[in-house]
């Protein structure tokens, strides 16, 4: 268990769990035996995982010529990464005890910088894409635990952060005494997902590892990381871009020593990208 767990719960409560057909969903996709028959039978106990499913399934993203009517067919089409990053998508919304402006930035900033990650992975080979869609998706899980706990504060946490008047992680310690990575890694553990997903969400900003670290952890950070800045510059989940930095500077770039005109190719991608999809992610 992440070594501030017990920290965490006493100033916040309980962390969120993970959803019932999110463990079910992942304990299947394990199994080298399991079929889209049993996939199909265990998310059709959630009438919002399973809608999401087959409206996004049904998208022009993925070009079906007939309407897919059925949770087994839908689960063919998308494919055992797509299902898991979009059932763990369905997770991370759940987790919202309201959705205003604040938590529509927040959704927008986890799903802008899950596709810019997934993009970065693949660009530049440092990670499997579905992986780096995931680490992206939960990497800002703890602002929302946070928001759930205090959420005036945390506005005015955020909006002390945007007047200039102090870092967000010392704003944040400030308050709850800890960072929002340090939560976002206690909710990552406290959902039993990989220890290369805690590590990246305590680690995104700043890539300070401790020495020996695996190297594909570093890069899938790297990746995370690089996928955070494109979102700061495309205004995605923000109230307004942010383009007082060079997207060659950030950590991730420099640990993956990537060229300014490439990261601004991905990141032209991630805002066609966003474009597309945001309305089935964020319905």
């Amino acid at each position: 268990m992440y070594n501030d767990y017990e920290t965490i719960v006493k100033h916040l409560g309980d962390l969120p769990p993970m959803p019932a057909v999110a463990i079910k969903v992942l304990e299947l996709l394990r199994n080298p035996f399991c079929s889209a028959k049993l996939l199909a039978n265990a998310i059709s106990h959630d009438a919002a995982v399973s809608g999401r499913i087959l409206r996004i399934a049904n998208s022009p993203i993925y070009g079906q010529q007939k309407k897919i009517t059925t949770l087994e067919g839908a689960i063919v089409v998308l494919g055992e990464n797509t299902l898991r990053s979009l059932v763990l998508e369905t997770s991370l919304r759940g987790i919202n005890k309201s959705f205003g402006q604040l938590e529509r930035l927040l959704w927008e900033d986890a799903i802008g910088c899950a596709i810019g990650s997934r993009i970065v992975a693949r660009k530049f080979r440092v990670a499997d894409p579905e992986e780096a869609f995931i680490a992206g998706l939960f990497r800002h899980v703890g602002k929302t635990v946070m928001s759930n706990h205090s959420r005036d504060a945390y506005q005015q946490i955020l909006d002390a952060h945007s007047n200039g008047e102090g870092t967000l992680q010392d704003l944040e310690k400030a308050y709850f005494a800890f960072t929002h990575n340090t939560v976002s890694a206690a909710v990552l553990d406290n959902w039993n997902l990989s220890p290369v997903l805690v590590q990246c969400a305590l680690h995104h900003n700043d890539l300070a590892f401790p020495a020996g670290t695996d190297p594909d952890t570093i890069e899938l950070t790297a990746a995370v990381n690089i996928a955070g800045s494109f979102c700061r510059y495309l205004g995605i989940g923000r109230k307004e871009r942010d383009t007082s930095f060079s997207l060659d500077e950030t950590p991730g770039a420099e640990q993956l020593q990537a060229g300014l005109q490439e990261l601004r190719e991905a990141a032209a991608e991630l805002h066609e990208d966003f474009s597309r999809e945001r309305d089935f992610f964020l319905a």
